[in-house]
């Protein structure tokens, strides 16, 4: 049964202009080490950050939250599996809180936008 539902887009260059001003502040803040592991492997990886950025802003859509309640950035990391798809991980406190969930992810972007959806669902 779905729960809910989140979509975010994003200019690719807004999440690059973050990361030159920022630097590496904004990307622990935001980001886990595997993902930025992840996105540091592309030649132009402010495009996957963005990417990223999108997608846990459209999880905690779906989760009828947003950023606030004590969800942070952190609490959501996008992985990719063998194949490349992308899928959620929780963190164990959000987990405990969300119960028995799975959050299906999408991401797609160009050169100028990122963007996510995210379908929350009961188990």
């Amino acid at each position: 049964m779905v729960k809910g539902i989140g979509n975010d887009i994003i200019a690719t260059d807004r999440i690059k202009g973050v990361i030159n001003r920022q630097g590496q502040k904004f990307l622990d803040n935001t980001f886990t080490k595997q993902e930025q592991s992840y996105c540091d492997k592309h030649q132009e990886s402010f495009r996957n950050y963005a990417g990223r950025f999108a997608a846990k802003e459209a999880v905690a859509k779906a989760l009828g939250t947003g950023f606030r309640e004590n969800i942070t950035f952190l609490d959501i990391e996008i992985m990719n599996d063998d194949n490349g798809r992308p899928y959620v991980v929780l963190s164990k406190r959000l987990e405990n809180l969300l119960g028995d969930v799975t959050i299906h992810i999408s991401i797609s972007h160009c050169k100028e936008y990122a963007n996510a959806v995210a379908i929350l669902c009961d188990n």
